[in-house]
């Protein structure tokens, strides 16, 4: 009985220093879990923060563009009107102001009126605009149709550089909005 009991003593002695080890191993495997796991999930953290400010860009800016176009669009009809528009600079200019006021970004006009191009490293906003009499068109020459017409692109940066998904770490965000009205009416 004593045999017994001394060897019971002795195993569990064993079992001790066997689970000891066991628990060891078993924090190690953890560790190395997590460290596994850890960079998968800060990266689901960027793509959702990128994603939630993406969003909110792409409103605004859409929202900006919009508003533009349709301001430039319903102008007076009447040339020697405060609120006239014609088509260029004045054009330009209108739109820079409503769209820089809503998105609270400085942008620039390109080089040639009507062409978007080059937006990877400063915002960019052109304009078309025109009034038509044409009877065809729908307009006549007490009410004119007026078409006016507002592309803009922003350089979105995100917080990490995705590959295969951004161009140096920013994404080419457009907007392109064409109304027309007929003005007076």
């Amino acid at each position: 009985m004593a045999a017994m009991a001394e060897s019971a003593r002795a195993d569990g002695r064993r079992g001790s220093r066997r689970r000891a080890q066991r628990g060891r191993r078993e924090r190690g495997q953890s560790l190395v879990e997590f460290s596994i796991v850890l960079p998968v999930m800060l990266a689901m953290v960027g793509v959702i923060i990128d994603a939630a400010r993406l969003y909110q860009a792409w409103t605004t800016l859409e929202s900006a563009t919009r508003d533009a176009a349709q301001y430039l669009a319903t102008s007076d009809p009447d040339p020697t009107s405060d609120d006239h528009t014609t088509a260029g600079l004045d054009a330009d200019q209108k739109a820079l102001f409503i769209v820089e006021r809503a998105t609270r970004l400085t942008f620039q006009r390109p080089s040639v009126q009507g062409v978007l191009n080059g937006c990877d490293q400063q915002p960019k906003l052109t304009t078309t605009f025109s009034e038509s009499t044409a009877l065809a068109d729908g307009g006549n020459a007490a009410y004119p149709v007026a078409t006016a017409k507002v592309m803009t692109c922003v350089p979105f940066r995100t917080l990490f550089a995705y590959p295969f998904l951004t161009t140096d770490g920013a994404w080419i965000l457009r907007s392109e909005r064409e109304i027309s009205v007929i003005v007076g009416r």
